[in-house]
């Protein structure tokens, strides 16, 4: 057996953006930061006396400034869903973390970050990313992917 040293989480979020009629106007893919409260909860998930809770949702917002590790919410967060998990292979078999989900959008403006959180409200940010501003509008669908790879 190989062992792999160091290990490391790293993360990577699916964005699509489809209008009210389901044609597609954004899909793209963009990496992301792992945040330090992230890695407490993960290590307290691999322990039974910590009772850490598990990650299972995902936001949108509008804000802009960049990751940083030590962030402990977005900075503009606008819709927070609960969202499906699965496992799914990198390059070890369920070496993935996946969460999905889609935001019914119900208001127009842009959006600019996603995250990953442990509770439908506050809690603790397992991720984070930013990216250039894509246009939703009423009606509008983002569907989500967000996997956290242990590699």
């Amino acid at each position: 057996m190989e062992l792999k040293e160091p290990a490391k989480l790293r993360g990577i979020v699916n964005v699509a953006v489809l209008d009210s009629d389901g044609n597609e106007k954004a899909n793209f893919e963009v990496p992301n930061t792992i945040m330090n409260a992230g890695i407490k909860v993960v290590t307290g998930l691999m322990l039974t006396d910590i009772g850490e809770d598990a990650f299972d949702y995902l936001a949108i917002g509008t804000g802009t400034t960049a990751p940083n590790a030590t962030d402990t919410s977005m900075v503009a967060e606008t819709y927070r869903v609960a969202s499906t998990g699965s496992q799914e292979t990198d390059s070890v078999t369920d070496d993935t973390a996946q969460l999905t989900t889609s935001v019914s959008i119900t208001s127009s403006g842009d959006i600019t970050e996603v995250g990953m959180f442990n509770s439908s409200s506050t809690g603790d940010m397992m991720a984070r990313t930013t990216f250039s501003a894509v246009s939703t509008s009423d009606g509008d669908t983002v569907n989500l992917g967000y996997g956290i790879i242990l590699s």
